[in-house]
């Protein structure tokens, strides 16, 4: 544990085991406690939890069903998480070893804002549970949390959704 704090991000899966592989053995997450309905994992020295959300019908307090509070995603937009590298090497490391680990890519690598103070190299994967992560590094490293003065954030048109695999 660092004396920093670490950022905690619980996310929904439809399948322990497969996430625990693709995670894992796939993107390179350490592996933590585990239990019938929740694995704790280990991304960039920071907590994720995923927990089963099996479909169980209504939600008792909201009186509607987990499709109409979280809708399946399409694209990049609203929802994903992921890491900002430092080094330009670690990002392309990962792209490497996701394509080596053959897994499932939402958007591939390319330069996004090219020429800006924005500029950032980025690519989406998704999980097997339709999560998407992206992971990008920055040319400016102000641009990460920085340059307060700019209006623009994210893209006005972004990627359509890949095909889904067969």
């Amino acid at each position: 544990m660092t004396s920093q704090p670490l950022f905690h991000l619980s996310f929904p899966v439809l399948d322990l085991a497969a996430t625990e592989r693709w995670y894992v053995d796939g993107l390179g997450c350490r592996r933590g406690r585990r239990s019938a309905t929740a694995l704790v994992l280990g991304l960039g020295g920071h907590q994720l939890v995923a927990h089963l959300v099996p479909d169980q019908g209504p939600d008792p307090v909201l009186g509607v069903g987990a499709e109409a509070l979280q809708p399946p995603q399409r694209g990049i937009y609203p929802r994903h998480f992921g890491l900002v590298f430092a080094e330009a090497s670690t990002f392309e490391a990962l792209e490497q070893q996701a394509r080596q680990q053959q897994l499932r890519f939402g958007v591939n690598a390319k330069t996004r804002f090219a020429g800006e103070l924005l500029e950032h190299r980025s690519f989406f994967l998704i999980d097997p549970s339709g999560n998407w992560l992206e992971f990008k590094w920055y040319a400016q490293p102000e641009a990460v949390i920085g340059l307060a003065d700019l209006d623009r954030v994210g893209e006005t048109a972004p990627d359509p959704a890949p095909p889904s695999p067969p």
